[in-house]
């Protein structure tokens, strides 16, 4: 293949574990929230109510009202980190003019709060949250829902995500996925893509 072939033409970042460092976020950083505010629930209890809520069934409100704590959305985002080095992987290829998004299964109002944030709602243009459309990565109908709104093929675009499955479902709808474990490896794929300098 010609290296001007199927040139991609859009880059798209999972959030959890790509974006932000925690790759469970569930385990990682709910969780301990909850177990701080003195929760009922158990852990599995929380799985399942985190994952009607990332599927837009239920608000955040209902969720901390379900899990029987006063949990703050603001509190809760503020535990989050970013992946280092993300921001400046951002901004080199929005300086290239490359267009991004952002494909997570995540509670809307949450992602919502993350993103400003960081400031990525800055750097990023695309946004398609689970909570918003009402289904999660792998199904087939999230990466729909990414090709609609980015108004790119799924062909067209490189993708990165630290969950196998995702990384599967994205390829086996012809993506150019790869699986992330940190940002060189991610800088060093787009390079060999053409969609960064070799000396950024």
């Amino acid at each position: 293949m010609r290296q001007n072939e199927r040139m991609p033409t859009l880059v798209v970042f999972d959030a959890m574990g790509v974006l932000y460092s925690a790759g469970d976020d569930v385990a990682d950083v709910l969780i301990p929230y909850l177990d701080s505010l003195g929760t009922p629930r158990t852990r599995a209890e929380i799985a399942d109510l985190y994952r009607r809520a990332s599927e837009g069934n239920l608000t955040s409100t209902e969720f901390w009202t379900a899990c029987e704590v006063p949990g703050d959305d603001d509190t809760y985002c503020a535990r989050h980190r970013l992946v280092p080095g993300i921001v400046p992987l951002l901004d080199d290829l929005r300086h290239r003019g490359t267009p991004l998004a952002c494909l997570s299964n995540d509670v809307s109002e949450w992602s919502a709060i993350l993103r400003r944030q960081f400031g990525l709602d800055r750097r990023i243009g695309t946004w398609v949250i689970s909570g918003d459309i009402g289904v999660r990565k792998p199904v087939p109908e999230a990466f729909a829902a990414l090709a609609d709104a980015a108004g790119v093929p799924l062909e067209q675009a490189v993708f990165f995500d630290d969950r196998p499955d995702n990384v599967a479902a994205a390829q086996s709808l012809g993506m150019d996925a790869i699986r992330f474990t940190n940002v060189p490896a991610a800088r060093a794929a787009l390079q060999n893509r053409g969609l960064l300098r070799l000396c950024p």
